[in-house]
């Protein structure tokens, strides 16, 4: 028998030594493993009717959020263990599961699923403290204190939408301390010295995973050099939230919980107890993992403030990873490309809401001008390029910033300095240099050849900071061959381009994206979101249909929880990833950072292009000009009458709808085209414009 324990025990350690090690050194996506679990199938299959129905965890899963099997996760299982071993029939109940979020936070639902966040995971900062996090999330399920989700609820003002998201009231809040504490927690083997570092996290959960200066070598080089006023001298010091009103606070009653908590252990010994029961080596690397995934979220969510920041945080301890590298040129890339269009606030907070060393990044981006974004967007792309020349990614990101650079903001190759920014004439003239400038012309052939002569491009007394910021990348053949081809081609591949979109419709098959579809009521808070999901299935299966009868196959983003598989749910989850990089890009024609995931999606879909919908319902002027002529028509023409009465009984509305195809794997967008209409029937006209819009498409 012994004998038999000791090969089971083995082939188990064997089997978890199998299991890949998650770590920074090759980082990518992090992906859920082994069997799809059978309770997050059963959730996902639960009916709205049902009382154990979780909307929560089933928006989660659909949008791939969930992750399951990893080291991560084994990891958090050996706790809740630790916590439940005295409580087996609990250890059957709960299960613990990894939310894709960089949010601090763990949710405890009604089914006992318990999702953690990543940015719970890489913020705490030993395993007592994801202990007793665990232990307050169990003891929420064991004292039921969760509820069935309120689906039907509408909020009405910003304090009650927020206010949501604090899925307990303040009395539970204290009660599942107290028995995570003195049941759970008190079984385990962990230190109870922890309660004041877990409190701190919780109490200033929305910082960075540290504060570390930002310096001005982090965007500056000894060749240029921003104006002093793009740099604050003091950055805001993060006041003392210890006595703060916590209203409104992520994690309110931190304060006075930490209080009741600390007097619940006072007199219990904490003799023998530890911080680490697993191997603090595992923790650490497993928080670096968390981190990373962090700044993953920040990237998707168009949040490029907070990736900057975060990863010049991570740089200290890994100055040399190649994802951090292309992390921080995807952020300012995004950043280019968002502020090309005339708006910072869509990726940056406004500096005066921004507290501690962070505050230097987000001034520096209020300050910055958009050739300024893009030509230090290149340079990072170009510095990120030299590690991994085969990087096609960084190719394009970099072509692209080039073609905004020369193309649409019209700066010349000759606008960018050979010299460092405060070299004059007659240094130049010491060093054996040719001071001789070219004449000027505004002929394009003569700034072609201007450029590809070997004389270098001197100082102007007109020249800014920008003008000096390639000098160490102006004389690169490559990069000298890539702004020739962008200069020299930006009128043909208009041309190109049109050729391009006119036959774009021989696809077998198509990717049909679920519409988002949005109304909104007279106070302009959303209407009803299970009506909305209604509209957007509705619009999604009309679309399939003109697809299908033009002989194109529609293919879904959907994912089967009837029979889930963990191949196609991270697949899925890829999908989602895209969609949500997508729809925080706001239309916006950019190489998108989630596109390289999706190669091998694509040529199993058997399509690179997708087909977007996004649909905004606003209520209109209840009286318009027209009515006043409508009572008329019917007298002079009867069988108009069913509609005057329609119009004039109903409001109408406001709609526009954004129709795109693009390519999923390069983000190129071929078809781009918006419709608006004001009218009672807005349904028809939304439906037959999309209809309209693929019919022209595969017929093309």
């Amino acid at each position: 028998m012994k004998r038999l324990l000791l090969i089971i025990t083995a082939l188990f350690a064997l089997t978890a030594f199998a299991q890949p090690q998650l770590s920074v050194e090759n980082f990518a996506p992090i992906e859920s493993q082994g069997t799809f679990p059978a309770d997050l199938k059963r959730a996902a299959n639960t009916p709205k009717s049902d009382k154990n129905y979780s909307a929560f965890l089933v928006s989660m899963l659909k949008q791939g959020r969930v992750v399951y099997g990893t080291e991560m996760n084994r990891y958090l299982d050996n706790i809740k263990e630790k916590l439940l071993v005295n409580y087996p029939q609990l250890q059957q109940e709960i299960h613990v599961y990894i939310m894709q979020s960089p949010i601090v936070n763990a949710y405890s639902l009604l089914d006992g699923t318990v999702l953690v966040t990543m940015g719970m995971l890489a913020q705490v900062t030993n395993e007592a403290e994801l202990a007793f996090v665990l232990a307050h999330e169990i003891a929420h399920y064991s004292e039921r204190h969760s509820k069935s989700d309120d689906t039907k609820s509408k909020d009405k003002d910003v304090v009650s939408r927020y206010m949501r998201h604090h899925q307990f009231s303040r009395d539970q809040e204290f009660a599942a301390d107290r028995v995570g504490l003195t049941t759970y927690f008190k079984d385990s083997p962990y230190s109870y010295a922890i309660l004041d570092g877990l409190f701190d996290v919780l109490l200033y959960a929305d910082l960075p995973f540290d504060e570390i200066p930002f310096q001005r070598s982090e965007v500056e080089t000894d060749f240029y050099h921003f104006p002093d006023n793009y740099f604050l001298k003091t950055v805001a010091n993060i006041p003392d939230r210890s006595n703060i009103i916590d209203t409104l606070l992520t994690h309110p009653n931190v304060e006075k919980r930490r209080t009741v908590a600390k007097g619940l252990v006072r007199n219990l010994s904490n003799e023998g107890r530890k911080e680490f029961v697993q191997p603090q080596e595992q923790f650490n690397r497993l928080r670096n993992v968390a981190r990373f995934a962090c700044i993953e979220r920040f990237l998707i969510s168009h949040d490029y403030d907070k990736a900057i920041y975060n990863i010049h945080v991570l740089e200290q301890t890994f100055p040399d990873n190649d994802y951090l590298r292309r992390a921080k040129a995807t952020a300012y890339y995004g950043a280019a490309k968002h502020k090309g269009t005339g708006q910072t606030s869509t990726f940056a907070e406004p500096y005066r809401d921004v507290e501690g060393e962070q505050q230097q990044v987000n001034y520096l981006l209020s300050k910055m001008n958009r050739n300024e974004y893009a030509v230090l967007a290149l340079r990072m792309s170009w510095a990120a390029l030299q590690s991994a020349p085969e990087d096609e990614y960084l190719q394009n990101t970099v072509k692209d910033l080039i073609n905004d650079i020369f193309v649409k903001n019209k700066m010349k190759f000759i606008d960018f300095s050979d010299y460092p920014q405060g070299t004059t004439l007659e240094e130049i003239a010491q060093t054996g240099g040719d001071t001789t400038r070219p004449a000027a012309s505004n002929s394009k052939y003569d700034r072609i050849k201007q450029q590809n002569m070997n004389s270098k491009v001197l100082p102007e007394p007109k020249f800014k900071t920008v003008n000096y910021m390639l000098v160490d990348i102006h004389s690169d053949s490559l990069f000298k061959a890539w702004v020739n081809d962008a200069v020299v081609n930006a009128e043909m591949q208009a041309v190109l381009e049109t050729v391009s979109d006119a036959k774009i419709g021989n696809e077998k098959s198509v990717i049909v994206a679920t519409p988002i579809y949005i109304t909104l009521d007279n106070s302009g808070y959303v209407k009803s979101r299970a009506a909305d999901q209604r509209n957007a299935a509705q619009l999604q299966k009309l679309m399939c249909r003109a697809l299908k009868r033009n002989h194109i196959t529609p293919v879904t983003l959907d994912m089967d929880f009837v029979d889930p598989k963990t191949e196609a749910y991270n697949n899925f989850a890829k999908m989602r990833q895209w969609n949500d990089d997508f729809t925080n890009a706001g239309g916006l024609d950019m190489r998108y950072h989630t596109s390289e995931y999706l190669d091998d999606i694509a040529a199993e879909l058997g399509s690179r292009k997708l087909c977007f919908v996004h649909v905004t319902d606003v209520p209109g002027r209840r009286f318009s000009p027209a009515k006043v002529y409508l009572p008329w028509l019917a007298p002079v023409f009867p069988y108009t009458l069913p509609v005057v009465v329609t119009v004039l009984a109903l409001r109408p509305h406001d709609v526009n709808v954004s129709f795109r195809i693009l390519d999923v794997v390069d983000g190129k967008t071929e078809v781009s085209s918006h419709y608006s209409q004001t009218d009672v029937m807005r349904k028809a006209y939304v439906n037959g414009y999309v209809y309209q819009r693929l019919e022209q498409y595969v017929r093309r």
